[in-house]
């Protein structure tokens, strides 16, 4: 519901996130070393592969020069760090990840980076400004999920004995009182999500063409020309060609098609969350293969926004009526997080809403609902549960934030201090060049 935000810095409280962009990029340029860590090498290719992605999230304009050496100073340096921090955590054997929890973080990671893109159209708009695609992101990831969630369990059990003090407590908010931003106004929501469904007659409409479609291919028609004239992918200009893919890179639904295929197999027609495709393999190289395909998107349309807001009038006239909101929740929303705790979504900082949301809002009181709000997830009916005025941290109200405040604070200087005694006993060498 709040406006996301992406710190540019790489360590956050405790967890180094450097590592989910270590893995090199496929390229014979950048193969220089940047730096030498121990045994580890930190390869060119690595930093500006990380520099990359980091662009891509915090939106950074790296044609400027100096602001590209920053941040390439910057991530060296956490990349060493992250290099002695991997280093320490082979040596545990007290500590191991499964494939399950790789799978998780992997998953769970993708879709936070998609989210502060709004629609899947838009992240694959920008990941295309940064020369990526799709899967070759979910590459990159992958390779160094394992290592990252490792060093997340050896800095756990680094800092899981630090406590604090009511002493150290006070302290800090001695220290830090007049530095601490002041609580914002916030509210407390629940909601309805109408979700915006496509018209069935336009979902059977596809499914027909591409299966058209098919049997034309099947009769001898030209796949790549195919793709061309009717594709809505981008890359119906190159014929539908989508490149090399392996295990994990591609979604489900997709790849699990693709893998059943030999090559020169043309896919029945394959529904995914884009719509749907006609696959075809080109060749295979033990668990990878390089396929093309022929998409025919399925998005909303304005006739099904109409539909969505004229159930969302409707669901809110009834709670005006005195209809019972925990049991319209249950029946129409689309969100299923929400659904089991009656809608509630929690509190947010007003200033951080959502534009729509906030406006929204403005007008409703403690307890009332708003019109239908048009987001990217849907039609909302939003219901305002409590209101906090916006005020300065004080510890008779606040001891339990600033006491976790406190706490990270501390556990900040004991990782530095841990990593910085490691730092003194490893070789390091940062190349000039």
């Amino acid at each position: 519901m709040g406006e996301q935000t992406v710190s540019v810095r790489l360590i956050v409280a405790v967890v180094l996130v450097a590592g989910w962009f270590a893995t090199p990029v496929e390229a014979d340029t950048f193969d220089r070393p940047a730096a030498v860590v121990g045994s580890k090498i930190i390869l060119e290719s690595e930093l500006q592969a990380q520099m990359q992605i980091l662009a891509l999230q915090n939106q950074i304009d790296l044609s400027k020069p100096a602001r590209k050496a920053e941040l390439r100073e910057e991530v060296l340096r956490q990349m060493i760090d992250d290099r002695l921090i991997l280093t320490e955590a082979e040596k545990d054997t007290l500590i191991s990840v499964t494939p399950e929890e790789i799978e998780q973080a992997l998953s769970e990671h993708i879709e936070n980076l998609r989210a502060q893109f709004g629609t899947a159209e838009q992240f694959e708009a920008e990941l295309a400004k940064e020369g990526l695609t799709f899967g070759e992101l979910r590459r990159r990831f992958r390779a160094d999920t394992g290592n990252q969630l490792l060093k997340q369990k050896l800095i756990s059990r680094k800092v899981g004995t630090v406590s604090i003090t009511n002493g150290e407590v006070k302290e800090f908010f001695t220290l830090y009182a007049d530095s601490l931003p002041p609580l914002p106004a916030s509210v407390k929501l629940a909601h309805i999500l109408i979700p915006i469904t496509i018209d069935s007659s336009r979902i059977l409409a596809a499914r027909e063409r591409l299966t058209e479609i098919h049997a034309q291919i099947e009769a001898g028609a030209d796949f790549a020309e195919m793709a061309r004239q009717y594709s809505d992918d981008p890359t119906a200009e190159q014929g539908g060609e989508l490149g090399w893919f392996g295990p994990g890179d591609l979604v489900s639904e997709f790849e699990n098609a693709a893998q059943r295929l030999q090559p020169g197999q043309l896919s029945g027609v394959v529904r995914t969350m884009y719509g749907f495709h006609l696959i075809e393999i080109e060749e295979k190289r033990g668990d990878r293969y390089r396929t093309r395909h022929i998409l025919l998107q399925l998005s909303p349309d304005a006739a099904d926004t109409a539909a969505a807001m004229r159930l969302a009038d409707s669901v809110r006239n009834e709670i005006l009526a005195g209809a019972d909101f925990c049991e319209l929740v249950v029946r129409h929303t689309g969100d299923n997080d929400s659904r089991k705790n009656c809608g509630e979504l929690g509190w947010y900082p007003v200033e951080q809403m959502y534009p729509e949301f906030k406006a929204a809002l403005a007008a409703v009181d403690t307890g009332g609902y708003s019109a239908p709000t048009i987001s990217e997830f849907g039609v909302h009916i939003l219901h305002i549960l409590d209101r906090k005025e916006g005020r300065d941290y004080t510890l008779a109200d606040d001891w339990d934030a600033i006491k976790e405040m406190a706490r990270r604070e501390k556990t900040g200087r004991v990782v530095a201090a841990w990593i910085a005694d490691i730092r003194e006993e490893t070789y390091i060498d940062i190349k000039q060049y």
